[in-house]
């Protein structure tokens, strides 16, 4: 009987296919546990992947929030109102004793002479309004009022500085008294067009503030986007807690209107042959208007400083959850795993701030591998 069954293994082990049967039955556990391995390190990989597109998406969304409110403002302390008064070169007024020419001073002259608006550079004396419009790639654009009548506004953070008995000049009283400037044909519509304008901006100051903060309140925007984006969040409310806490703090930028309440303007009438000197006419906003008179918005102290640590960008780093495996290793623990990453918003001005003075809307966000 052994006889045989020796004579029975001999002839296997020599049989060819058993020779690649027997190392293949052998090598099929790890040829399992390989393709194991490879499905659950691509899980891995690819959890790690959308959670990295989460925070990166979540954080571009977030401080785009802030880019577009930032150059709202600098846009409409600067560009749009200086945009419509522009359209007032084109009114001449008649200079004194010439009535019914053209003279050199147009309306325009009239209220950015008396420092009622912001005007481009480069030049801010006479007739500062037909500057030529800047280069697009230009970072400067060198709004401010007309020879620096408004030292006390043209700062990070403005104060009050009437001009003449608590009120401020909306009208230029030398231009006035050298020409026709009419009040009913033409110095009370313009002063009614005038205050129109800057009430609207003032409305519109508030709806854009109002937007701001309604999609930055507790890194809305940032934890919305996160929720979108990631396979391992599942409650939005419980979303990014550890990034959002930084982002939040960091979006959360605080703006002021500077408003002013009496205000005065000059006019001068054409009595025949003869012309009145400049003569004031005085108007308490808050009581004529029911509303203060909407000026420009600026940033306060510590926005300020917020927007100057955003300038390098800040860090952002948010745990998340693996999947469970199935070698029942619970790598979430054990590895505590990690997706980083660095934003930040810049201006082209070292101090990063472009809002107010010389509002320039031209703020950008900056997304860096961290």
């Amino acid at each position: 009987m052994m006889g045989i069954l020796g004579r029975i293994c001999k002839r296997t082990i020599s049989n060819n296919r058993a020779q690649i049967l027997l190392p293949a039955v052998l090598l099929a556990p790890i040829f399992i546990l390989v393709i194991y391995l490879l499905f659950e390190t691509s899980k891995v990989s690819m959890y790690k992947i959308r959670n990295q597109f989460a925070l990166d998406n979540a954080a571009y969304s977030q401080m785009s929030s802030l880019s577009v409110y930032l150059n709202a403002l600098a846009y409409t302390n600067g560009n749009m109102p200086y945009r419509v008064m522009k359209s007032y070169n084109a009114d001449y007024l008649s200079p004194k004793g010439a009535a019914g020419t053209k003279g050199k001073y147009t309306v325009f002259d009239v209220f950015y002479q008396a420092g009622a608006f912001p005007a481009l550079g480069p030049d801010h004396a006479d007739n500062a309004g037909y500057n030529p419009n800047p280069a697009p790639t230009s970072d400067d654009w060198d709004y401010a009022y007309y020879q620096d009548k408004r030292k006390n506004w043209n700062k990070e953070q403005p104060s009050d500085s009437p001009d003449e008995e608590g009120r401020y000049v909306l009208t230029s009283k030398k231009i006035a008294d050298e020409n026709f400037f009419p009040s009913t044909s033409i110095g009370v519509p313009s002063l009614q067009q005038y205050i129109t304008i800057y009430l609207l901006l003032g409305q519109i100051y508030q709806l854009q503030t109002f937007s701001y903060q309604d999609t930055t309140r507790d890194a809305r925007m940032f934890r919305e986007a996160y929720y979108l984006n990631s396979p391992s969040c599942r409650n939005q409310r419980d979303c990014a807690r550890q990034s959002a806490a930084i982002m939040a703090n960091y979006v959360k930028v605080q703006s002021k209107p500077f408003e002013i309440d009496k205000v005065r303007a000059y006019f001068s009438e054409d009595i025949g042959t003869t012309m009145t000197s400049a003569y004031p006419v005085d108007l308490d906003m808050s009581t004529d208007v029911k509303k203060k008179l909407f000026q420009f918005s600026y940033l306060d102290s510590s926005s300020l400083d917020k927007l100057k640590k955003l300038r390098n960008g800040i860090k952002l780093e948010q745990g998340y959850q693996l999947p469970l495996n199935n070698f029942d290793i619970n790598l979430t623990v054990k590895y505590k795993p990690k997706v980083r990453t660095q934003v930040g918003l810049q201006c082209p001005r070292s101090g990063n701030n472009c809002v107010w003075p010389n509002p320039l809307p031209k703020y950008s966000i900056r997304m860096q591998p961290s």
